[in-house]
């Protein structure tokens, strides 16, 4: 199937893809970003299992981060579920990184990377419709989308886009009977908006200056009641990183889902140094990274919206959802935080 599509991509830029063989089960996946801003820096190690499962976080490996010279610059600690991070530590401009992994007596590594040096401009917009998302029938699906400014300059520049959401939930009052207690903090949950999506842009074949895109899309439910961001992180990336992903995409397209055994395998950056015959899969992609943000508050929303935790005097305690009492509840495995973020602001 693979194949019968690479017959009918239109031709281009991107070389041949290297689909070789088919993704077996047991084999490593590594996975990276490093970016010029300061932020939790990740490096996700993991293996393949069985088809439709997602892969199994390895959490003893030793993970680096190498500068050009291939020195050690800092390294990574385990989290759980095969992720590794770091704080503190960002990428220069027009330096070059890659990482090491060492699990047991195999050694990992990556190429080089250099931090690209343009970056575009973000304008972002949003919009509510009804129109069939997840179903045939009309459904109330909230939009984001961004009108791009490319740098004027002949130099190629590729870009990558992930969008995050944030959105402020109270919890349900309840003072019950004699001394009264405090007010429960309210839970701020993020979460990815369509993490099977992947937004990419290669700036190297057109003139255009400007262009529109669609970055996100979901259905409208009651997180909208309350203040709601939206964190579009624009990743300028390298050619190479940019044709990894445009192959993920082919696969993601023809088999559904992000995390899905892909039909055959993508080969990355990363290879077994003693090894070079191991099939490795992922990328270590570094980034020059730009965030920008747009909120909306309930007066956006052209919807009715029902509040499943409106107090009501006489309303029993244990009849109120356990959304309505707990942060983790609520959250459903999303992060969350009884913390505003820095940046939450709003007019």
């Amino acid at each position: 199937m693979v194949f019968l599509l690479y017959l009918v991509l239109p031709v281009s830029c991107i070389d041949k893809l290297d689909f070789v063989g088919e993704t077996k089960e047991g084999q490593l996946v590594i996975y990276g970003l490093f970016t010029d801003i300061n932020e939790r820096q990740v490096v996700n190690v993991s293996q393949t299992t069985a088809t439709g499962l997602a892969p199994k976080g390895i959490p003893n490996a030793q993970v680096y981060l190498l500068n050009s010279r291939e020195e050690r610059v800092a390294r990574y600690n385990s989290v759980g579920n095969g992720d590794y991070e770091i704080f503190g530590i960002k990428a220069n401009e027009g330096e070059r990184y890659a990482i090491e992994v060492t699990l047991g007596d195999n050694l990992y590594r990556s190429k080089l990377e250099k931090v690209p040096e343009l970056q575009a401009e973000d304008q972002l917009s949003f919009d509510f419709v009804k129109e069939p998302f997840r179903t045939e029938a009309p459904e109330s699906v909230f939009t984001v989308y961004s009108e791009t400014m490319l740098p004027t300059t002949q130099d190629p520049i590729y870009l990558r886009w992930t969008v995050e959401e944030t959105y402020i939930w109270p919890l349900v009052y309840l003072p019950g009977t004699g001394f009264p207690p405090p007010v429960p903090p309210p839970c701020f949950i993020s979460d990815v908006i369509e993490p099977n999506r992947l937004n990419l842009f290669d700036g190297s074949g057109t003139s255009t200056r400007r262009t529109k895109l669609v970055l996100a899309k979901r259905k409208v439910d009651n997180s909208f009641l309350y203040p709601f961001f939206v964190s579009v992180k624009q990743l300028s990336i390298n050619r190479e990183a940019y044709e990894y992903w445009e192959k993920i995409k082919i696969v993601i397209n023809n088999q559904g889902s992000l995390f899905d055994i892909p039909p055959a395998p993508v080969f990355g950056n990363i290879a077994n140094v003693e090894d070079p015959n191991e099939t490795v899969l992922g990328y270590f992609e570094v980034a020059k990274t730009k965030v920008t943000r747009i909120y909306t508050t309930r007066a956006d929303v052209p919807f009715y919206l029902v509040d499943p935790c409106q107090f009501f005097p006489n309303k029993p305690d244990d009849s109120y959802a356990s959304e309505c009492k707990s942060c983790d509840a609520r959250a459903q495995g999303r992060r969350w935080t009884n913390n505003a973020p820095d940046w939450w602001k709003f007019d």
